[in-house]
C-alpha cells in the first residue's frame, strides 16, 4: 500500500510581506511524498548478420518469448510496449579501413512492472531469454498528477497560515483571498537509477520514496 506523508515547509523557505492597500503577500509551500508503485525498464534484442530476414526471424522470435515471459509474471499487455526497431549497417573495422560485414537488427521493448517485487526474478529471466542489454531504469508513481493536486491544496493553506502568522505580528486579522496564482506546475517525473549498481545488487534494491512540491502565490485583504 502506498505511503504518503504531507509536509507544510515553514522554515528556510522564500517568504514576502506587502503592507500596501491594506493586502498581504505570501508564498505557500507543501510537500507530498509517496512511494513508487511503478519500475521501468527498457531491454534490446540485437543480432548482427548478412542477411535481414534471416535477423527478423530471430528477434521476432526472442521477443515473441520474452513478452510471453513478461506475461507469464503478470505483467500487463498494456505495460509492454515492442513495436521500436532499427536497422543499420555492421562495419569491422580493421588496419586497412573499414568493412561491412552485414547488419544489426534491434528492438527495444520497454516494461512496466507494477509489483516491484518481480522485478529481481523478471531481470534474471529476460537475461536468460536473449535480451542483449537492459537499461533505462526507473522508479515511477503512477498517479503523479493526483498528488500534485493534493500538495497544491496543502500549499494553499500553508498560504493562509503564514498570513496569519504575518497578520498577527502586524496586530491585524487576514481578510477575504484578493488573488492566488499557481507558482509551481505538474511535470512527471521519474527516480532514475544507475544501471551497473542495479544490476550488481538487485536483491537489496529498495524503491525509496517521490517528493512532489507546490506552491502559490496568494494576496489576502489585510483587515486592522
Amino acid at each position: 500500500m502506498r505511503k504518503l506523508i504531507a509536509m507544510f515547509m515553514l522554515v528556510g523557505a522564500s517568504l514576502t510581506a506587502v503592507a500596501d492597500d491594506k493586502t498581504i503577500n505570501v508564498m505557500g509551500q507543501a510537500n507530498v511524498s509517496a512511494v513508487p508503485d511503478l519500475f521501468q525498464f527498457s531491454l534490446y534484442i540485437e543480432e548482427k548478420g548478412p542477411v535481414v530476414s534471416k535477423l527478423n526471424e530471430t528477434v521476432t522470435d526472442k521477443t515473441n518469448k520474452l513478452v510471453s515471459f513478461l506475461l507469464k509474471q503478470g505483467v500487463k499487455e498494456r505495460d509492454i510496449q515492442s513495436m521500436h526497431v532499427q536497422l543499420y549497417p555492421w562495419y569491422e573495422h580493421r588496419d586497412s579501413g573499414s568493412e561491412q560485414k552485414g547488419f544489426v537488427l534491434a528492438r527495444q521493448i520497454q516494461v512496466s512492472l507494477r509489483e516491484l517485487a518481480l522485478y529481481d526474478k523478471v531481470l534474471d529471466g529476460v537475461l536468460k531469454l536473449g535480451a542483449t542489454r537492459i537499461d533505462g531504469f526507473q522508479h515511477n508513481v503512477e498517479n503523479q498528477q493526483d498528488l500534485y493536486l493534493s500538495a497544491l491544496e496543502l500549499a494553499v493553506k500553508n498560504a493562509q497560515l503564514r498570513a496569519e502568522k504575518l497578520a498577527k505580528s502586524l496586530g491585524a486579522k487576514v481578510g477575504k483571498v484578493v488573488s492566488v496564482s499557481e507558482s509551481s506546475a505538474y511535470r512527471p517525473m521519474a527516480m532514475a537509477m544507475e544501471s551497473r549498481m542495479l544490476m550488481k545488487d538487485a536483491s537489496g534494491s529498495m524503491a525509496g520514496q517521490m517528493n512532489i512540491d507546490a506552491q502559490v502565490q496568494v494576496t489576502f485583504e489585510l483587515v486592522q
